[in-house]
């Protein structure tokens, strides 16, 4: 079951993504954090997730998934279409909170919940991704460090499992940001 805390928190992940997009130089070609791929290829996956999450819940062909992973997502406007592509996965979540809905992804079928829980550490690892580009000292929001840690064990185990997700790292600092990064394999 999806709730009402869940949905808050894809929320307030969803306003950190587009507060990393209207920051000066987001959708450009400096490296992103993520090794090999520039801001803007990392703002593009992750619309481009929104767009692969919502064809989940309608059973979409495969093929029509796939070539969402190379399609370009940003548009003219990355915020509106970053705004529209969430509303409509939003939606998604809404209308199945209850139903124990099983979705196709890519690395293992997974229930609604989980694909939440998913697209929340999406979210929030690939804002900490761009933003700290240009803010290494960038923090994470505690609410979502904590709703990831609490709830993201599996999520990362299934990733790990499917070499989607490197090992954990370490960090003297004990603070949320730096446990969640350390969790999900970030330095």
């Amino acid at each position: 079951m999806i709730s009402d805390d869940d949905l808050r928190m894809l929320d307030l992940a969803t306003e950190e993504f587009e507060r990393a997009l209207r920051r000066d130089g987001a959708i450009g070609s400096a490296p992103s954090r993520c090794e090999g791929w520039s801001t803007r290829e990392v703002a593009n996956h992750v619309l481009g997730g929104a767009v692969r999450y919502t064809l989940y819940f309608s059973g979409a062909d495969p093929v029509k998934i796939a070539e969402s992973r190379t399609a370009d997502h940003l548009g003219d406007d990355a915020v509106e279409s970053h705004r529209t592509l969430s509303a409509a996965l939003r939606q998604e979540f809404v209308e199945h909170r209850d139903d124990g809905i099983v979705l196709p992804h890519l690395i293992a079928d997974v229930d609604a919940p989980t694909l939440l829980v998913m697209r929340v550490q999406e979210l929030v690892l690939h804002s900490w991704d761009i933003v700290s580009v240009f803010e290494p000292d960038t923090r994470l929001d505690p609410a979502l460090c904590r709703f990831l840690l609490d709830r993201g064990t599996e999520v990362r185990a299934m990733l790990r499992s499917h070499g989607a997700l490197g090992p954990v790292s370490t960090s003297a600092d004990t603070g949320l940001t730096a446990r969640v990064l350390a969790a999900w394999g970030r330095t």
